[in-house]
């Protein structure tokens, strides 16, 4: 070829080249920013918004000519995040490739709670490859059948791709970008896979366990949990877009619809589980006046939500949610400070979602860098909160079954722990061959003495002698109020020596102290299980009690023991093989 050849041809590619870069520089407009590529086959970029210009479109009537031309401005995580605005908002983006083979990127918008978000990628003189799609499209519209939105992205070697991101939505605009290769894209969402299953894994169980234990108790605190897991699980699978991706993919607009109702329901969920949980109504009676006030309004604009535009109820809906969750804490907080035990996990959960939240606004505002784990701040804490406030149940339910076993006036066990605990020291004793003593005792002439000083009275002196049972009954004892002004005292592991002294020192006691004071005495009788051939555990207390009738066939204020050689009997004559101690 001769040299004029050449020089023709060389002149021609410069050209040509020349013409190429023109092209992709109107595309990108003035000032464009440009991303290079990496060498590396790799590529994953979390915080990508860094790497974007931004334009805003006050009356969204720009066209795409229009807005190549526009002036951009340098984006940043904190400019991306637009919050909620009536304006168009686009992002633009050049992607360079120096590398001799054509590269696929994919850009991934991980908020995918966008109406509508429009990708026009530049891929001639006059040539756009357009994607249309966002939560008020259909999913199917999607170029990538994901929860967020994903485009993939050819960029040419030795040359330049311009992408333009379209951002329309009545909520809040959140433009949160993330650009990877092909298998770095494959490994995260198989991550991201993983951790979602293991979320909505656990709101499953606890949602069975609450079910489960509402079914055997019978409390509607757990009802009221119930309802806030149920549809605080529900809205996360808004918020995450797995709901429209795998429960309603052809009815975009169910999606506000639904978003708004369900945080409305888990709001007054919540606040109902947090009055029960900690008897708001007789601890903190003027905030549970405060919690119905906000239930009110939470129910108000539940029902107004299939009514009023998505645009217009959202920012009060944000605003009543945010003024919840501080007030529920607060409610904890107060519960604790006035002795409440379910408030101590209770506060603990609250300050868990709370501290999620800010984690995950600081990530959206830039203060934290963009990892799996500021990502998903918000949603972490949510699953703490609620496992939280699962033991905060727990408690209760502990707290209940205490309640259920303890006599209010004495605040020793009541006849239902004795049934239940009694068969199981004498199956044990049994078993193990170990020594079991029973103690029945009761207020000497109490009907007499109630008669004459008046049930307050009374009262007080049964409160007395169960002051005098807690002082003397050591753990593993148990000292019950078996009815009116009769008691009980099991005694594991005592045998007949031991138990004669204990019940003899515990008459002289109450002789001693109460005697003078309230003019009160006892009388005990006491039953060994190795004096006698016993059936059950009814048979031994039948013993114990014929032993406790003989003492006051003896006089009262006495202790007598019952010997196996003869059947318990109340109402026959005392036999010689009763003994008294006193």
């Amino acid at each position: 070829m001769s040299p004029l050849r050449i020089a023709v041809f060389a002149g021609r590619l410069m050209l040509a080249l020349l013409l190429g870069v023109s092209v992709q520089a109107a595309a990108a407009g003035p000032g464009a920013t440009v991303f290079e590529l990496p060498a590396a086959e790799r590529i994953h970029v979390e915080e990508f918004s860094r790497h974007i210009d931004l334009l805003e479109d006050a009356k969204g009537d720009l066209s795409l000519d229009r807005v190549a031309q526009s002036t951009f401005s340098p984006g940043s995580l904190a400019a991306a995040n637009v919050g909620f605005t009536s304006s168009v908002w686009w992002a633009r983006v050049t992607f360079r490739n120096s590398g001799s083979r054509e590269r696929e990127i994919f850009i991934r918008q991980t908020y995918p709670l966008i109406d509508y978000l429009d990708v026009y990628e530049h891929t001639g003189s006059n040539e756009w490859r357009i994607h249309k799609t966002g939560d008020r499209r259909p999913f199917a519209a999607r170029d990538i059948a994901h929860r967020d939105f994903v485009f993939p992205i050819h960029v040419p070697s030795q040359g330049e791709r311009v992408v333009y991101l379209r951002y329309q939505s009545q909520g809040p605009i959140d433009i949160s970008l993330s650009l990877f290769s092909s298998p770095e894209l494959l490994e995260s969402l198989s991550r991201e896979q993983l951790a979602y299953g293991i979320y909505y894994g656990c709101v499953i169980m606890l949602l069975v366990w609450s079910s489960l234990v509402f079914i055997a108790v019978r409390d509607k605190a757990f009802l009221a949990y119930f309802a806030y897991v149920g549809t605080f699980g529900l809205y996360m699978l808004i918020h995450n877009g797995l709901a429209y991706q795998y429960l309603w993919p052809e009815s975009p607009r169910w999606g506000n619809t639904s978003l708004v109702a369900l945080i409305n329901i888990a709001l007054f969920a919540g606040l109902q589980f947090s009055r029960m949980i900690l008897r708001a109504k007789e601890v903190t009676p003027r905030l549970d006046l405060a919690a119905r006030g906000l239930q009110t309004v939470a129910a108000i604009l539940l029902l107004a939500s299939p009514f009023v535009p998505y645009s217009t109820i959202i920012a009060p809906v944000a605003g009543l949610v945010l003024i919840g969750v501080i007030f529920m804490l607060v409610m904890g907080i107060a519960a604790m400070l006035l002795g409440s035990r379910p408030a101590r996990f209770y506060v603990i959960a609250w300050s868990s979602f709370l501290c999620g939240s800010v984690i995950f606004l600081l990530k959206t505002f830039g203060v934290l860098p963009h990892t799996f784990f500021t990502q998903n701040g918000w949603q972490i804490g949510s699953l703490l909160e609620m496992i939280l406030l699962s033991m905060t149940l727990s408690t209760r339910m502990n707290e209940l079954q205490h309640q259920s076993r303890t006599d209010p006036l004495t605040l020793l066990g009541n006849r239902r722990l004795f049934d239940d605990r009694l068969p199981q020291e004498f199956i044990i004793a049994r078993q193990e061959q170990k020594p079991l003593s029973l103690l029945v005792l009761d207020i000497d002439h109490f009907k007499g003495y109630n008669d004459r000083h008046g049930h307050a009275r009374g009262d007080h002196a049964i409160k007395a002698v169960a002051n005098a049972l807690r002082k003397f009954a050591r753990k593993p004892m148990v000292a019950c109020r078996y009815g009116g002004e009769e008691f009980t005292v099991i005694l594991p592991g005592i045998d007949c020596q031991t138990a004669s002294a204990m019940s003899e020192r515990l008459r002289r006691t109450v002789e001693e102290t109460l005697n003078g004071e309230l003019a009160i005495t006892i009388s005990v009788g006491y039953a060994c299980l190795s004096r006698g051939d016993f059936e059950n555990a009814d048979k031994f207390f039948e013993a114990a009690d014929s032993a406790l009738y003989r003492a006051k066939q003896q006089g009262r204020n006495c202790v007598v023991a019952f010997h196996a050689s003869l059947e318990p009997a109340r109402e026959q004559e005392p036999p010689a093989q009763w003994a008294a101690t006193s």
